[in-house]
């Protein structure tokens, strides 16, 4: 797949357009608010007029307090939708200004996904997955934490061949909507969904029944009211005395409070989730009424919208209203009338057990609808944002990587040096050798990364790339774990044996290692680096291996499985120049000595 040419220029103006549109919008709004203010103040002052001028004609003076009680409530109403619409337009100049920090890589106040960093991961510290300056900080255009957990899965292990390739066309379809992709992320800035508050609605949703499923209590619920109101009438009408009517008041505290006891635990439970379960409604709003062309984008859909059942917006619009109606029960005065008038527990608990017998088994399936569909809309803004990148080629045949133009994703494009690099075929290592600081390093993170990204149906930094379905695995960094009393050396033969416990289950992967075994002697590390590159070329295993060993690559360079690949540095007017391209055969020239001269270390000759 291909996309049409633009620059980050270009696309870059986009967005301070948009930023700008949305500014005007923000100046327009604060001006019809100001209107919306001063309206409201004449409707009350003319409200207080009109009764002084009518007073004491009771039906005039109430129907000039009732007219503009309604005209203020239609103010109030209006000016609440401005400042609705005020906010939604501050949120989508975020979303504009984040795209803008996105390319040009100054991510630094974004959520950087620390919390997902695993040092024992197979290749997560080594890539740069998590943490500042990650990809993880690049790629994410989550809000929603289940969002967020789901995209650190997928950058931590590859999808299968068909779901990549859903996700690539769900991703590239979706990228020429981002207008829509926008609106999106907008609303689930509203209030981000919480798992904190997915826990507490599954622990409602498993606990035990309260009770009250008879039909009886909702008979009882209807008619209860017209108790509580008849008492009241008849104490205003003198028809009971004020000790009755205290004596009656009781009753009906007790009653609610019997009802409130076996009902109130799974009530609390639900307090404070509104405007989270606002905010997915609208989303759900969103996902169900936009056309798309991708199947896997029309899948979530179906999921929101199955046969036979109401829609997800449409069924959490009612759980919001159960949600509205039992925060009212904060304010500790509206909550003893609610309970002694209405059994408002009560109430809500049968309301609460008729929506969970129909949607219990349906909510889970939908927070992983919103889920996958943010994770699509940061892929989708990875392609509007990265014309000149391409959709990988990815199969099940094992093994071949083929690729053109290759980059680093995380080094802004103006620095960015790509390369082709080429290998096929199983019981296969390409050996590459090269001064200090030339690119070896960087250049088995660029095929790491690029690897990830296309296991989890993302674009890549590449003009072409073909690869097989593979388990990347890496040993780069490896650091001391003074808690366990590990060395770097220690640390880092517990990385290689699990490389080569894979390797031994014939797993299908792909391995890059860079300067193995640095933590003993040039002898020992000589040794064990030929050692392991014969074991890995026995057991099949495919690697690419970054060394400064030159007689290592000199020993296996007879061998047909090794090909060899260098980096190197020259020295031009007394300072070192580094082109960081990739080349075939062994490096020859070395650096160091020219580094340590032009730090101050001298030489004898």
């Amino acid at each position: 797949m291909s996309h049409q040419p633009r620059t980050q220029d270009v696309i870059s103006g986009i967005y301070l357009s948009n930023i700008k549109s949305h500014q005007f919008s923000i100046q327009k709004l604060k001006q019809q608010k100001k209107v919306l203010s001063i309206l409201r103040l004449i409707t009350v002052l003319c409200g207080i007029a009109t009764s002084w001028f009518f007073w004491p004609a009771s039906p005039l003076v109430f129907a000039a307090i009732l007219t503009f009680s309604i005209i203020l409530i239609f103010l109030v109403f209006r000016d609440s939708d401005k400042t609705s619409e005020l906010q939604n337009q501050e949120r989508l100049i975020r979303v504009n200004q984040h795209e803008l920090d996105a390319i040009q890589q100054n991510l630094g106040e974004y959520d950087n996904g620390q919390n997902f960093a695993d040092p024992i991961h197979a290749y997560a510290a080594d890539m740069d997955l998590f943490g500042p300056s990650s990809l993880y900080q690049y790629l994410s255009r989550c809000h929603a934490e289940q969002s967020k957990n789901l995209l650190a899965d997928y950058l931590k292990a590859p999808l299968s061949v068909a779901a990549i390739k859903e996700k690539q066309k769900a991703a590239a379809a979706l990228s020429e909507k981002q207008s829509y992709c926008q609106r999106i992320q907008s609303t689930a800035m509203m209030k981000p969904l919480t798992v904190r508050t997915e826990k507490k609605i599954k622990r409602c949703m498993e606990a035990p029944s309260a009770g009250y499923e008879h039909r009886f209590w909702k008979w009882f619920q209807n008619i209860y009211p017209a108790l509580p109101i008849s008492i009241l009438a008849m104490y205003q009408l003198d028809d009971i005395s004020k000790r009755v009517f205290l004596s009656c008041l009781i009753g009906f505290y007790l009653i609610s409070l019997l009802i409130s006891r076996k009902t109130g635990s799974a009530l609390k439970m639900l307090l404070d989730i509104e405007p989270e379960m606002d905010a997915l409604r609208k989303q759900f709003l969103l996902i169900e009424n936009e056309k798309f062309n991708s199947g896997f984008l029309q899948s979530l859909q179906k999921r929101l919208k199955p046969d036979g059942f109401s829609s997800a917006s449409a069924t959490i619009g009612e759980f919001n209203h159960i949600l509205k109606k039992n925060d009212w029960k904060s304010n500790l005065l509206i909550n003893l009338i609610l309970q002694l008038v209405f059994l408002w527990d009560l109430r809500l608990t049968i309301l609460l057990n008729d929506w969970k017998k129909k949607n219990k088994l349906r909510f889970s399936d939908w927070l992983a609808v919103i889920a996958e569909m943010e994770v699509t809309v940061s892929l989708a803004s990875l392609v509007h944002n990265e014309p000149a990148w391409c959709f990988p080629d990815v199969d099940e045949n094992y093994f071949h990587f083929q690729g053109k133009e290759i980059g680093h994703p995380l080094i802004p494009a103006a620095k960015r040096i790509v390369n082709d690099f080429e290998l096929e075929g199983t019981g296969k290592i390409a050996l590459i050798t090269g001064s200090n600081m030339a690119g070896k390093s960087t250049f088995l993170r660029s095929l790491g990364i690029n690897t990830v990204l296309a296991g989890m149906g993302s674009p890549v930094c590449a003009g072409q790339m073909k690869l097989s379905e593979i388990k990347l695995l890496s040993s780069m960094r490896v650091a001391d774990n003074l808690s366990e009393n590990t060395s770097t050396f220690y640390a880092e033969l517990k990385k290689l044996k699990y490389i080569i416990d894979l390797v031994n289950l014939k797993e299908p992967v792909f391995i890059l290692l860079d300067e193995v075994l640095r933590g003993t002697n040039s002898t020992d590390r000589h040794k064990g680096s030929q050692a392991l590159v014969r074991q890995l070329l026995q057991s099949k295993a495919v690697a690419v291996m970054a060394t400064h060993d030159t007689d290592l690559a000199h020993s296996e360079s007879a061998n047909n499985s090794v090909t060899n690949f260098h980096f190197e540095g020259k020295i031009l007017a007394e300072e070192l120049f580094f082109d960081y391209k990739i080349k075939n055969g062994i490096c020859e020239s070395l650096n160091a000595t020219t580094l340590m001269k032009k730090i101050g270390i001298h030489f004898q000759e």
